[in-house]
C-alpha cells in the first residue's frame, strides 16, 4: 500500500512538473511579448507575473524596550537587505513594460547590528526610473531575544527583475 501510494505521489507531482511553463527569462527584464494588452484596460488591469524582488531598506523602525516596557523606536538607515519573490502587476504604456507594483516575501539580511536573518513582507509601487518605492514590516530571528524586539518596520527602494 506504501509503494502505491509513492508511485502515486511521485507520478502527481511529475505531471504537476512538466504542465509548469518553462522558466526562461525569470531572472531577465519583463519584455512587452510576456504582457497581454486589451485596448481600454482599466487602470488596475494588466498582466500578473511572479518575479524577484530586491530590496534596500532605507530606514528601519525597531521597537525599543527598557525594563519591559515599550519606550519608542529606534531608527537605522540602510540596515537591512531583502531578496525573494514578488506578485507583480505589469502594464504596458507606449509599448513598453511597466510595474505598476508588488508585494513581496523575501529573506531580510541585517547589514550592521547583530547579523541575523529574517523574513520581510514589503508593497511597492511606480516605476521611478528601474526602482520603487518600497514599504514593509519584517522579522528578525535573534537566539535568546525576546519575541517583541524583533520586529521591525521599514520603507526603501524595490528592484523588480
Amino acid at each position: 500500500m506504501k509503494k502505491l501510494l509513492l508511485i502515486f505521489a511521485v507520478a502527481a507531482l511529475t505531471l504537476t512538473v512538466t504542465a509548469q511553463p518553462t522558466a526562461k527569462g525569470f531572472f531577465q527584464p519583463v519584455t512587452a511579448d510576456q504582457l497581454q494588452f486589451v485596448p481600454g484596460d482599466k487602470a488596475l488591469s494588466g498582466t500578473v507575473l511572479i518575479r524577484p524582488e530586491f530590496t534596500i531598506a532605507g530606514n528601519v523602525l525597531k521597537p525599543l524596550y527598557t525594563d519591559g516596557k515599550f519606550t519608542g523606536f529606534e531608527s537605522s538607515f540602510a540596515t537591512r537587505v531583502g531578496m525573494g519573490a514578488s506578485y507583480s502587476l505589469y502594464k504596458l504604456v507606449d509599448g513598453q513594460p511597466y510595474n505598476v507594483y508588488s508585494f513581496a516575501a523575501q529573506l531580510s539580511l541585517a547589514t550592521a547590528e547583530r547579523p541575523n536573518m529574517g523574513i520581510l513582507l514589503t508593497a511597492s509601487a511606480f516605476d521611478l526610473y528601474g526602482l520603487s518605492p518600497s514599504v514593509g514590516i519584517g522579522y528578525d530571528f535573534v537566539k535568546d531575544s525576546p519575541i517583541k524586539q524583533n520586529w521591525f518596520l521599514m520603507w526603501g527602494l524595490g528592484k523588480t527583475f
